[in-house]
């Protein structure tokens, strides 16, 4: 009755369109999708035939530790499984990710990237944590290599310029390099979350998703972040079809460093919609430039986030000011640009004036606001922050709908 129903069983799914075989074969585990081969002779080869191959973990798990802490499977074999898919795999191959704790030191990865690239794959994912940065060279991201979207984690570059025209999507995670330069005419989402001490960006015209987040500790060097795009001005003229900003530390000091911060860019940043500022020191002058700039440049802001600094412990600002007297120069000259602003987000607050100065700007400024969540810092006491909240309270608002949120 057992061997009937699974002869039934797996009839009625031989019988299903092979569009509709290859997806369910998708969304199993690779190891599972193997042992689909075992239901019967026409399903021997069928796994070897879809679309993406991922090992993850649930392909190898975590080897257990010994009792001195030494893992005793060192992964040969789970790199000769990965070879077999590759070199049996018999069809098209549109995705390649390989994330298997503590086995990527075996795998010779040129080689892996050579096969993918013969194999045409548009989706590459290569994520390795091994401290050990194994070194991937630039002529691996060929243009004969039609990537669409590419992500890495762990790997070391000399010098990386993807040329891959098709390429839509780039993600960097705690990868190490010297210098970044982008050619890239189709690339729309650049996630670089890496220590990386040079970038350019050469010819990016559909670029609309940048996120620049340094993930080591900050070391600074004035004018070593942008190459070429040298200021402010330049950097943001390369860069048209942004709409979503994410501006990391480094980036930021790196346009503070500029004595030249215009008070709006010369080109507004029409299409920017979301502006992310993780971590700022509000209270000097140069870093309130940045930001006051990258507002008033982008008419069609939607929403703006920061999360406020208070330590002690990166570069003196060469000038200390008043954000009031900045945000006032702004209002004077008539500039203000906050028509489309529907939503603010202040985190890590400590009420400081400069905060205060902020809100005091947008609840002015922004007729379609309607809110502001402040979220304030563990080390506020309530008694300071039912004075900061007093304070608001009094401040003119243009939109009937602003309210603020103090939590």
């Amino acid at each position: 009755m057992t061997a009937r129903l699974r002869e039934s069983t797996a009839d009625r799914i031989s019988n299903l369109p092979d569009g509709a075989i290859e997806r369910i074969l998708v969304f199993l585990p690779i190891k599972d999708a193997a042992k689909t081969s075992l239901l019967s002779r026409d399903w021997r080869h069928r796994w070897r035939s879809i679309p993406q191959l991922v090992f993850d973990d649930r392909f190898a798990p975590l080897p257990e530790e010994d009792s001195c802490g030494n893992i005793a499977d060192d992964g040969k074999d789970v790199v000769l499984k990965i070879y077999e898919a590759l070199l049996t795999h018999d069809g098209l191959l549109t995705k390649f990710e390989l994330s298997i704790p503590e086995f990527r030191r075996q795998i010779p990865l040129d080689l892996l990237i050579l096969h993918l690239s013969r194999k045409a794959v548009q989706e590459l994912a290569l994520l390795l944590e091994d401290d050990n940065y194994p070194k991937l060279h630039s002529s691996l991201f060929s243009p004969a290599f039609p990537l669409k979207r590419l992500k890495l984690k762990g790997c070391e570059f000399e010098n990386f310029l993807p040329c891959c025209p098709l390429l839509e999507e780039l993600r960097f995670i705690g990868c190490t390099g010297e210098e970044h330069v982008f050619v890239s005419p189709s690339l729309k989402v650049l996630l670089f979350h890496s220590c990386l001490s040079k970038i350019c960006f050469k010819y990016t015209p559909l670029l609309s998703v940048l996120s620049v987040l340094d993930t080591n500790e900050y070391t600074y060097e004035a004018g070593s972040f942008v190459k070429d795009n040298s200021d402010m001005v330049g950097l943001f003229a390369s860069l048209p079809a942004l709409q979503h900003l994410n501006l990391g530390i480094e980036l930021l000091l790196f346009l503070a460093d500029d004595d030249h911060v215009p008070y709006k860019l010369p080109k507004p940043l029409h299409n920017l919609r979301f502006l992310e500022v993780p971590r700022i020191l509000l209270h000097r002058l140069p870093q309130a430039r940045v930001l006051v700039c990258l507002i008033m440049s982008a008419p069609n802001l939607k929403r703006l986030t920061i999360r406020l600094d208070d330590s002690g412990e990166l570069p003196p600002s060469k000038v200390i000011g008043s954000l009031q007297k900045l945000l006032e120069a702004e209002d004077q000259l008539g500039v203000c640009c906050l028509h489309h602003l529907e939503e603010v987000n202040i985190h890590d607050s400590l009420g400081r004036q400069v905060e205060l100065d902020l809100v005091r700007f947008v609840l002015a400024s922004a007729p379609v606001l309607r809110r502001i969540n402040i979220q304030r810092k563990e080390k506020f006491s309530s008694k300071r922050a039912l004075k900061f909240l007093n304070e608001m309270i009094v401040y003119k608002r243009i939109s009937k709908e602003a309210e603020v949120k103090y939590v």
